[in-house]
């Protein structure tokens, strides 16, 4: 993907929502409205119950006459009428409807009463012919509305999942991103507004000699959303055993991506096509925060940079993993970069165990910064 992004910009013009910035609540507003009246005390003793004074004379007691049951009245039936209420209709009568503004001709004399008055059909003018007419309210509001979020999610070893994506982002994806990853797509199946992607072998695998091409599609994608007016905001577990990476609408930006992650002891990190300041500065940097551990700095692979913290002496104290974390960001943070997202995938080892690897998605602070 070029510096400049993929072209157009974000706003409905071009079929993405605009960004419409942080909201602001309306003030309230101000009435000259007289104070309120002071509540007012409540006394305890005024509400005392009282009790009546006991009277002497015994009560008296109301007792019912019993009465003499008579025989019902034979009832009348209802069948022996004839409801004249309602005039006889022709066995073809129906509903009709009558719009006395629709194709208004003069009429010199009324219609004799025996005829049915006119009749109106409705015709389809603001519908939408090719939308399925059993949707149901809330299912056709959604329908129509913008889309100002978006869920990302990787399953398996070789899908991806993107939901409530427009018409032009899923253009956008299966031209620009789907062909980074070689071995070609499987299936593409697009369901509303969800699109589930299976590629061919396991990009998410994070495994064999196609693994930067896992990487360069990570990154890809979301340097297309950011481009496009998306952000990363958070991943929520709902529905779904793998996390949904939630992305936002904001104000479109040229950042730049690289991915990174820690070995299971946390203590070699290694960073898949940094930019050049990260990749020209990270080794002495770290040897400067961490003075008393020996850091080692190489590039094992094409655009790949691993970096190990080991103690210098056998009796030197071993650094947390979590310190050496914490230096890494804050060294990133110092060089532009800050941590964006991060993304568990499942991974085998030799052994064909499955394990989880952890990519760190970091992303330039300053929106303009290229690599």
């Amino acid at each position: 993907m070029g510096a400049n992004g993929p072209p157009g910009g974000p706003g409905p013009s071009s079929g993405y929502p605009p960004f419409y910035g942080g909201f602001q609540p309306a003030p309230a507003p101000q009435h000259n409205n007289p104070p309120a009246p002071s509540p007012y005390g409540f006394d305890a003793d005024a509400y005392a119950l009282k009790h009546s004074a006991t009277t002497s004379a015994p009560n008296r007691q109301h007792r019912r006459n019993p009465t003499i049951p008579t025989a019902a009245a034979p009832l009348k039936s209802a069948m022996k009428k004839t409801m004249t209420a309602f005039g006889t209709t022709d066995g073809n009568g129906g509903r009709h409807f009558y719009n006395p503004f629709s194709h208004p001709q003069p009429q010199t004399q009324p219609p004799p009463s025996n005829q049915a008055p006119t009749t109106f059909t409705r015709t389809r003018t603001h519908s939408n012919p090719n939308r399925p007419q059993n949707l149901t309210s809330i299912e056709q509001a959604h329908h129509e509305s913008p889309m100002f979020h978006m869920l990302v999610s990787f399953h398996n070893y070789n899908e991806l999942h993107i939901e409530h994506i427009t018409r032009v982002g899923l253009e956008e994806v299966r031209k620009l991103l789907w062909p980074i990853w070689q071995d070609g797509v499987e299936s593409d199946v697009n369901i509303g507004h969800t699109c589930v992607v299976k590629f061919r072998n396991t990009p998410w695998d994070l495994n064999g000699p196609n693994v930067q091409q896992s990487y360069k599609l990570i990154t890809s994608l979301f340097t297309l959303f950011e481009q496009r007016g998306y952000s990363f905001q958070t991943a929520v577990n709902i529905g779904t055993p793998t996390p949904r990476l939630i992305f936002q609408v904001t104000k479109p930006a040229n950042a730049v991506f690289f991915i990174a992650f820690f070995s299971q002891d946390g203590r070699k990190i290694t960073l898949i096509d940094p930019p050049n300041p990260v990749d020209l500065s990270i080794g002495a940097q770290l040897r400067s925060a961490l003075p008393t551990s020996h850091v080692s700095d190489n590039v094992v692979e094409e655009n790949t940079r691993v970096l190990e913290v080991r103690r210098k002496t056998a009796q030197a104290p071993e650094v947390d993993a979590t310190t050496v974390f914490v230096e890494l960001l804050k060294i990133l943070c110092n060089l532009g970069f800050q941590l964006d997202a991060t993304l568990p995938l499942g991974r085998r080892n030799a052994l064909g165990l499955r394990y989880s690897r952890e990519l760190l998605v970091f992303k330039s602070v300053h929106p303009n910064q290229q690599n």
